[in-house]
């Protein structure tokens, strides 16, 4: 995109750094030198962004040297052993845009004057985009300032943010529809957005300001850390020579017979356990007398239940007998009434037999 931009505007590539450079803790020692090269490398994109980002020059200056001193400050913690990234900036510098308030843009007076080559209709479009971009996610946001605002090139933005270029141009594709929506400008204005890219110049003053402000900050940071270390290392031979110190106090004052009182210790112990294994056969004791009780009631239970179930048949069987006894007493009536109404002698020996029968009942 950078070759379509006009002369006048535009960053130089070889400015830029190709790949984030690693921490060598060695030349940390001499000084700040990789992080001044890290910051030398990438301020001038990264003020642009911040420009971009917030649309004031003021808050830009603010917020590029609290970031970088931010980022210095967790690439010297001891918890920090990966490599100085460009998308570490631009994480800073979205948290800390989000924690300062707003301030006045500058937009109409320093960005808008610079693009001569649009309308003044097309200049007052482009001054209602960065509201339109403003309300952009962070992402679709740092991608449309790298590549629209800043003039990065797609291969360029993959490099500095380690993505894929097909990635890269894919999420650019739907940033750039995403504010065309949001934004509305003309066609005639949307064929031109290649031809918008404006960057701020870093104030050489602001700019040694910037760097000493990084060698007090790596100083006061690696004097920091060395008290640290040396407390910890006080520390570490102070409890060494505590420990080792109880330790011969205590070889030292105990007498030859302390193992007597080790004696009566495990004599103790074996009198508890000895107590503990009583307590659990009187346990086991009641258990099986708890045990043998309820065989017992269950049995009687039982017998209880055949007794009443014997009772209970005997009175079926009585009960069967008295009624058969009362049919043939009925009978026998009946065949005396016929008898002395009939004076029938056959009917005598049927009284009989029925008699004898009661009788065997």
């Amino acid at each position: 995109m950078s070759d379509l931009l006009p002369p006048s505007v535009g960053l130089d590539a070889s400015a830029l750094p190709v790949q984030p450079k690693a921490i060598d803790l060695a030349v940390l020692k001499k000084g700040t030198k990789d992080f001044l090269d890290f910051a030398d490398s990438t301020k001038d994109v990264f003020y642009s962004y911040l420009y971009h980002r917030t649309g004031s020059v003021t808050l830009a200056n603010t917020l590029l040297s609290e970031v970088y001193m931010d980022v210095l400050s967790k690439a010297l913690s001891l918890l920090w052993f990966g490599k100085l990234r460009v998308s570490m900036l631009l994480d800073r510098a979205d948290k800390a845009v989000k924690e300062h308030r707003e301030t006045e843009a500058d937009l109409d007076t320093l960005y808008l004057p610079t693009l001569v080559w649009l309308s003044d209709e097309e200049r007052r479009s482009v001054g209602s985009m960065h509201d339109a971009l403003w309300t952009l996610p962070d992402e679709p946001q740092r991608l449309l300032i790298l590549s629209l605002l800043v003039g990065l090139s797609d291969e360029h933005i993959a490099e500095l943010l380690e993505m894929k270029p097909g990635l890269v141009a894919a999420n650019l594709a739907a940033a750039k529809e995403l504010l065309i929506s949001r934004w509305q400008p003309s066609v005639e204005l949307q064929s031109k957005l290649q031809s918008i890219v404006f960057e701020p110049s870093l104030n050489l003053s602001d700019e040694n300001a910037l760097r000493f402000a990084l060698v007090e900050k790596y100083n006061s940071l690696r004097m920091r850390r060395y008290q640290w270390v040396v407390i910890g290392g006080i520390f570490a031979v102070m409890s060494n020579v505590i420990v080792a110190s109880v330790l011969a106090f205590t070889v030292v004052v105990a007498p030859p017979t302390s193992m007597r009182g080790t004696k009566s210790q495990v004599a103790s112990l074996d009198a508890v356990l000895l107590k503990r294994q009583l307590e659990l056969s009187d346990a086991k004791q009641a258990i099986l007398a708890t045990f043998q009780e309820s065989k017992r009631i269950e049995a009687l239970s039982v017998s209880r239940d055949v007794t009443a179930l014997g009772l209970a048949s005997a009175l079926e069987a009585l009960k069967t007998q008295q009624d058969q006894e009362a049919e043939a007493n009925r009978l026998i009536k009946l065949l005396q009434r016929a008898d002395t109404a009939l004076e029938n002698t056959v009917i005598k020996p049927m009284i009989a037999f029925l008699q004898n029968v009661v009788d065997l009942l």
